[in-house]
């Protein structure tokens, strides 16, 4: 079983109440909030930690992608991939994703992606997405074509990293009359692409998606049981259609120093009980393990960091 540490690099400094006096830290909340000298700090603590991922022994250490937030400071996390590409020297460097619907152009991911599996010598997970219904509202795109602009923008993608070019490429939402991405990925055919759905729900649009399209099933904060259901779904579906998928659930970590028996959540509670949950994950096929750590603050979340390496880990 492989760990994986997951950073949402969330704007700590957000006033609480004035996120709820205005109802969501989303597209409305106003960047006054924002304070660039607190925000850089932000950045430079938040990468730190992620190199002390790769120190500590996680197998990967993964970023994503939203915009208009203080949900998470990463509207274009290819750039802050690009500045651990170099400090990282062991662990994967995942982007977990990029919202395909959401780009006018997803050549440009192909280019910064191959970019990034260069830096990393063959190290970059790929990871797609159809993002958030309130990034949708923020771009001014409309996601009744969210499944066709994914698909497509996918598609446009795997044949920029596969096939030779220049070539021609019409699609229904794309138009290119030249296709010739420089440079080529490094692994072959091309990075693995790891594919989520919803938060907290398993969709058959979704699942369809994943068998169809990706290497990996990322789903994020399920429970163990729906966990369970939906492996059992898509290796069924994949099976169907010739394919093999990869598993790897994505779920906060919530380490006590006691137990908690009944009623707790999945990945919460004491060491054994957060040991026998990835435990049970790994007998389901769960190659990978995605872990979102505590935000309370820095310290806290290096804390949960080195118990997870230290305690839970040799427990498994």
């Amino acid at each position: 079983m492989k760990f994986f540490n997951f950073h949402l690099m969330p704007y700590r400094h957000a006033d609480l109440e004035a996120i709820g006096r205005n109802g969501s830290a989303w597209v409305t909340f106003s960047n006054r909030h924002y304070d660039p000298h607190k925000g850089a700090e932000l950045y430079h603590d938040y990468l730190d930690q992620l190199e002390l991922a790769d120190q500590l022994g996680f197998d990967g250490v993964c970023l994503n992608e939203h915009h208009q937030t203080a949900y998470g400071m990463m509207p274009i996390p290819g750039v802050l991939a690009g500045a651990l590409a170099r400090s990282v020297k062991r662990a994967k460097l995942a982007i977990l994703g990029r919202a395909l619907p959401l780009l006018n152009n997803p050549l440009m991911v192909a280019e910064e992606y191959a970019m990034l599996d260069n830096l990393t010598r063959g190290r970059f997970i790929a990871g797609f997405v159809r993002g958030i219904g309130a990034e949708y509202h923020a771009m001014g795109i409309n996601p009744a074509h969210s499944q066709d602009r994914f698909a497509e923008a996918h598609d446009l993608i795997i044949r920029a990293w596969t096939e030779p070019g220049p070539f021609q490429y019409v699609g229904k939402h794309y138009h290119f009359n030249y296709v010739n991405v420089w440079p080529r990925p490094v692994q072959t055919p091309h990075p693995p692409i790891w594919v989520g759905g919803s938060p907290g729900t398993i969709s058959s649009p979704a699942l369809r998606r994943v068998v169809l399209l990706g290497d990996a099933w990322h789903p994020l904060a399920l429970s163990l049981a729906d966990i369970e259901k939906g492996i059992a779904t898509i290796r069924e579906l994949a099976g169907k259609a010739g394919r093999t998928v990869g598993f790897a659930p994505r779920n906060m970590l919530a380490l006590a120093d006691k137990t908690k028996g009944a009623g707790r959540g999945a990945f919460e509670g004491s060491v054994d009980e957060v040991a026998g949950d990835i435990r049970r994950v790994r007998a389901l096929g769960c190659e990978w393990m995605t872990f979102d750590l505590p935000r309370g603050d820095v310290a806290g979340m290096t804390r949960a960091m080195e118990r997870l390496t230290k305690e839970v880990r040799p427990a498994v």
